[in-house]
């Protein structure tokens, strides 16, 4: 990571002082360790100017899923911040959604349709040695989706986590204009540099994130940013760089 940051970014390459924001995180409303309000100071101070708050579904309570009940409330909350901020600072309204066995989410589409936008991660069959390319492309395809949350689901250096034919789902990513996240979890660093070429060569968008559930793991897109720099990923296919206008009309097309 040190040598990937410690150098100006070549022309057209994305560089660190071009992220506006975070796209995957998580707050006390599931699994976090801080509050909204809180979780947003930390961006502000970290220059950032935008976030998204994205906790877990309920079709994961080991990670204190939220209940659609609790999402109205959550929803009220994000409301006022970003009604005392205005101008200043934006947050928008996610949600990190669980991809079933099958590939279909945990949430159903009228479910999905009150988020800003979807993240959609694999949380299970990640030792599975058989290929999961059907489960991950239907994901992909679902409505509403925007971004493909740490996408092989691996740990680095111990689990390689989902096996399947990455270029056929980045391909269809790309024509569906769906996000491949860099999580920037250094237990992650998923996806890496090598497969993040690869969906950069097929025409991918990407977002740098975090995935953090504490205001000192918020530094974690510093990794995110590396392995996206080697990729020789530009900055106008990274979400994270994008003003809130085009980040807007992305979100409400990846709705329709």
């Amino acid at each position: 990571m040190e040598q990937a940051l410690g150098h100006p970014a070549p022309a057209g390459v994305i560089s660190k002082a071009e992220l506006r924001g975070d796209f995957q995180m998580h707050s006390t409303w599931s699994d976090g360790g801080e509050g909204i309000e809180a979780m947003a100071q930390a961006c502000r101070s970290l220059g950032h100017t935008c976030m998204g708050i994205t906790d877990h579904s309920y079709g994961l309570p080991i990670a204190r899923g939220m209940t659609m009940e609790a999402v109205a409330r959550q929803h009220r909350e994000i409301d006022r911040l970003n009604s005392e901020l205005a101008g200043r600072f934006r947050v928008f309204k996610g949600i990190e959604a669980n991809i079933l066995a099958d590939g279909g989410l945990d949430l159903q589409p009228d479910e999905r349709a009150v988020f800003e936008y979807v993240v959609a991660s694999p949380h299970s069959m990640l030792r599975r040695d058989h290929d999961q390319t059907s489960r991950m492309l239907r994901a992909v395809k679902q409505p509403g989706v925007a971004i493909l949350g740490h996408p092989q689901g691996r740990i680095f250096n111990s689990r390689a986590g989902v096996l399947a034919d990455w270029p056929r789902i980045f391909a269809e990513a790309a024509k569906r204009r769906v996000a491949i996240e860099i999580d920037g979890n250094w237990h992650r660093q998923d996806v890496h540099y090598v497969l993040a070429r690869q969906a950069l060569d097929a025409g991918c968008l990407f977002a740098l994130d975090s995935d953090a559930h504490s205001i000192g793991e918020l530094r974690f897109t510093d990794y995110s940013i590396a392995h996206a720099r080697i990729a020789a990923v530009p900055a106008d296919r990274v979400i994270n760089c994008w003003s809130d206008a085009q980040l807007e009309q992305w979100m409400a097309e990846r709705r329709e």
